[in-house]
This record gives structure tokens, sequence and C-alpha cells, in this order.
């Protein structure tokens, strides 16, 4: 059934098309307002209009309204409520009573007879509005009896009154009804959901691993995490990774393809390179570990599968994501099995966990309140544990903001078993990212995204500038002094050394303390030995063999001695060599 919308009162004027639109069966969502990517945009002047006003969704081939708390509507001239369905034909009045219309008309498109017309069912924001205004009627009831009680209280005396004030109270609690509030809205679009949301699992001859979950997002395609998506590349033999939906018969379909969003890749490389470390107070310090950047991929099924996956779930328009608070209810459905009880789920009809929670902070991937547009990483008080990876987030709208990607979690002993912190906040990607991954990347933006790691990066100190620190500190300097030497190059084959190794000789130049400090830049494990060439023949003055990637040899060396610096290591390792100097102290 095609929805048809055309303006009703001339508020496009010249706009392309005259003002009349057509939009396919396929259209999961047709958008309104004034913002240039909606579907039907109104002139950017009319400001009884709001940038996103309001969204047609398709449900069983007919539409309701999706709508924002502050956007009024009317259909037909009567107010209208989030969740109405529209009739077959309507006027949708936008603003105010009078305001800009849209005649909407769903057209039956098949040759069948009409169906048998019933008794309309209200929607849950309908029914809400009607509560809280029989609430109201009934507070001024209440309020209205309170006040003869107050008269009659004078009469009677301070006991009676005390008694009939109770009563009052009482009558209050019996009469008022709440309405309905945005957790009941958020659990109807979480069921709703449901359908779309499918078990991720890796099977082979032996059997089948839950490991994830993903969602619709447009026809043969789902989405998840990059890190759930990964497995695809590490299969066991005779292995393949696949879908498995829980609605209708238990059906299972294989991926044949994945696509990860290219900053995942880019984003783990520039933090392993840096290896930021936390400096604390008494020279503690402590590795950090990152909260999972672009953590989004697509998973693709064949074309013969595609129709066996529920509708694509919407992803929240920007001006929605940018306006997302700390505070705002969200939730999830998924599959989280990780050390839960009965396995967590029934691989034979998998039933997925609903969860609601909150947004507690809204951050780029450094934990940094930056520009809107980088505040990427949603942390909240959703519960996570293995599973739920890549499960859909969802408002109350039904909109997917997120893409849960992982939380704060403890490893309690040496087989990987995990159990939630009690920080209670854990990680999701914004849904852009995938709206990102479904249109392609920008250049232009990755290359803007990489200075910003970079700047970011060197607000932290790395095990390195924490080892420098303590050597200097050791010898009394308040600081690292600056290199005399500094060099760069590779591990080559070394006949006379057995294994590669980057070789540097070296003329002392200070009579000293001397450091000799490599950093291999792939972080590999790499060794140094310091040599001396004495007349005698070469003597080892120090070495660093330790399970590291930046081994360190301090010497008190003499001025005008000849010493080599071997660094030996895997072949073809970039290596980077300083000398420091500090003099001996008196």
């Amino acid at each position: 059934m095609p929805i048809h919308i055309s303006i009703a009162d001339g508020s496009f004027g010249g706009q392309p098309g005259g003002g009349a639109f057509v939009f396919p069966d396929d259209k999961a969502m047709v958008t309104v307002g004034r913002h240039p990517s909606c579907d039907v945009v109104f002139p950017s002047d009319l400001i009884a209009v709001s940038r996103y006003h309001l969204a047609f969704e398709r449900k069983l081939a007919r539409y309701r309204l999706i709508m924002q708390a502050d956007n009024p509507v009317w259909i037909d001239g009567e107010e209208a409520f989030e969740g109405d369905e529209l009739p077959l034909a309507a006027v949708v009045t936008l603003g105010h009573p009078d305001g800009p219309a849209l005649r909407v008309e769903t057209i039956e498109d098949d040759d069948l007879p009409l169906t048998e017309r019933y008794a309309r069912h209200l929607s849950p924001g309908r029914l809400a509005g009607a509560a809280d205004r029989i609430s109201r009627d009934v507070r001024r009831l209440v309020v209205a009896l309170g006040a003869v009680v107050a008269v009659v209280a004078v009469a009677l005396g301070w006991a009676q009154w005390e008694e009939r004030r109770e009563l009052a109270q009482l009558l209050s609690g019996a009469y008022h009804t709440p309405a309905a509030g945005t957790e009941e809205q958020l659990a109807a679009r979480l069921r709703e959901a449901a359908p779309s949301v499918v078990l991720v699992a890796v099977e082979d001859p032996f059997g089948i691993s839950p490991i994830g979950t993903a969602w619709v997002v447009a026809p043969g395609v789902l989405a998840t995490n990059a890190h759930v998506a990964d497995r695809f590349r590490e299969l066991p033999r005779g292995g393949r990774l696949v879908v498995r939906l829980h609605s209708g018969p238990a059906k299972t379909i294989a991926v044949r393809a994945v696509t990860f969003h290219p900053d995942f890749q880019r984003f783990e490389e520039a933090w392993r390179a840096y290896g930021p470390v936390s400096a604390g107070a008494g020279g503690e310090s402590r590795t950090i570990t990152d909260a999972g950047a672009y953590d989004v991929a697509l998973l693709h099924v064949a074309d013969r599968d595609a129709g066996a996956l529920g509708p694509a779930l919407p992803i929240a328009p920007d001006a929605d994501l940018d306006a997302l608070e700390p505070g705002n209810l969200v939730g999830y459905v998924g599959f989280p099995v990780e050390s839960a009880a009965v396995g967590g789920v029934n691989i034979d009809d998998p039933q997925p966990q609903l969860q609601i929670g909150r947004l507690t902070a809204l951050t780029d991937f450094f934990l940094v309140k930056s520009e809107t547009a980088d505040r990427q990483l949603l942390q909240h008080s959703l519960p996570v544990q293995g599973g739920a990876s890549g499960s859909p987030v969802l408002d109350h709208r039904g909109q997917v903001v997120g893409v849960l990607s992982g939380g704060n979690l403890i490893e309690i002993d040496g087989w990987g078993t995990r159990v939630p912190s009690g920080v209670g906040v854990n990680f999701a990607q914004r849904a852009d990212l995938v709206r990102e991954l479904l249109s392609g990347a920008d250049p232009q933006r990755a290359a803007e995204r990489g200075g910003t790691w970079q700047r970011r990066l060197t607000r932290y100190q790395t095990e390195v500038d924490i080892a420098l620190q303590d050597w200097a500190a050791s010898h009394g300097a308040a600081r690292p002094p600056t290199p005399i030497l500094s060099v760069d190059g590779r591990t080559a084959p070394r006949p006379d050394l057995d294994v590669p190794a980057f070789v540097v000789p070296y003329t002392i130049a200070h009579d000293g303390w001397h450091l000799f400090l490599a950093t291999a830049r792939d972080h590999a494990n790499i060794d140094m030995m310091v040599i001396e060439k004495a007349a005698k023949g070469p003597q080892l003055l120090g070495q660093d063999t330790a399970p590291d990637h930046y081994p360190g040899v301090e010497v008190p060396a003499h001025k005008d001695s000849p010493v080599e610096v071997i660094v030996p290591g895997p072949l073809g390792t970039d290596v980077h060599l300083r000398v420091y100097w500090l003099p001996t102290r008196p």
C-alpha cells in the first residue's frame, strides 16, 4: 500500500514536484520537516514546522505516527498522539490546528476485496492522553472536596479535620490514574523491534556457539559490532558464521560477507602504537585500555535468505542523535549469554532479552565531551555481558540510537570468566556510524579523525615516558633530558649474531650516566645489549632481555669510549633508538 502525500494548503510554494509525493511499500519510514534530510521538506522559513516534525512509519501495510513531544500534530482536526494509526485518507496538520497541512492517502495496490472494518483500537499515546485528562478532572474534584472539608474542619475541630484530611488523601490516591510514561512506550518499541533482532553464532561440524547479536538495517543486511563480525575471518575448519532467527520456525542463515567500518582497525592501530599510560600519585602507573571505537560492521546474507529476516529498524536522524542527553531512557534487544544460567539462550528457539536503562554520558572515544559530531561513544547503565554485543539500542520512538559494544567487566579467573564491575557504566557506538558504513567512508573525514586521535593521545603518557621519567628522577633530575642521539632503523639478518638485529655503533661524547633506550613502533618484543669495543676485546656493559617493546640499558660511560648498541628482534621490526646523558653527580 503506497503512501501518497500532497500539500493541502500550498505551503510548499514552488517546491520541486509541486508538493506531491509518492513513497512505495519498501519505504519503511517517511520523515517530514524543514531539515533537508527529510523525505517531505517544508520551506526553511516556515517555523510552524520543526526540523524533524514527524514521521510516518510503515507497519503491516499501514502507517502510524512517530512524533516528538514538543511537535503538535492534528489528524482531521483532532489532536494526534504518538503511535496513532493513519486512516486510509486524512488531513494531517502541523504545529497548530490551522497550521500547514498535508493530505495523506494510503492506496490499496492490489485487486483483493476491501477488508471488513472493525472497531478502531486506540494507540498507547492516545490512551495515555485520555488517562491524563481524566486524572486532571479527578484532581480538580479532589481539590474542591478538600476545600469543603477544610470549611467543615473549622467547626468540627482539629481532630475531625485530621480524619477528613486523611480521607481526602485516600480519595486522591484511589482516583488518580497515572499517564503512560516513556518507559512503557520504550518497552512497547523494544517488543516491536524484537523480530528484527537475530542471534549471531559460529557453526561447525561439532556444534554451534553463540557469540553476539545483530539487527536488520536494510534488505539482506544486518548491523552488529566489528569485533563480532571479526569472527568471520577466524572461522574454524568447516565452520561458518550464521544468524539464527527467533520469530517463526527456527531458521539458520549463513553470513556470506562482512563489511567493517574502516576506522575500526585504524583506531586500534593508533592506540596500540601509542600505548597510553595513566601516571598516578606516588609514581603509580597503569596501562589504559580503550573503550572500543568505530566498532560497527555489516553482515550480508544471500538474496534468497533476505526475505526471512524481519523489517529494517530505523536509524535515528542526526538531529535526534545530536539531541541525546545524559539521563535519557534507552533500551536494547539482544542475547547476553556469557556465564549465564542454562547457557543464556536456547539455540533451537532463541528468545532475546529486553533491557532498559539510561544514558550516563555522551563523549568521544577518549571520554572527552567534544563537538556534538564526535560524541559517538554512548555511555549507559544498560546491563551487558558477552553475547549482547551488536544489540540495537533504541529510544522510546523505536529509533536505533546506538549499537551495544562493551562494558566495564572484570576477569575473575584464568579461564577468561568475566563479571560486571561496580562502575555500572557500559558502552555503545552511536548509530550514525552504521549510517556512515551504509553510505561509504569519507576520506576527508577519516583524515580529520586521525589528527584528532593523535591530539587526544598526547594527553596520556606512555610506558616509555614513565620509564624515562623514573631514570631521570633516580639521578636527581626534575625532568628527562633531551636525547643526544636519535636514530631509526629496522632489524636485519646478522650472520655474526645468528638473529636479526638493528646495530648502531656510537662513540661516547661525555663522561657520566648514559641511557640507551630503544622502542619497537609495532610493539614487538625486542631486546638490547650495549657492548664496549675495548682494546682487550668486547665487553658487555649491560643488557635488557625483559619481554617488552622498550628495552633500556643504563651505563656509567667515559668520553670517547666506542660502543655498539645491538637490538635483536623479529625480522623487519621498525626500531627507534635514543641515547640520553646526565652528568655524574659530584
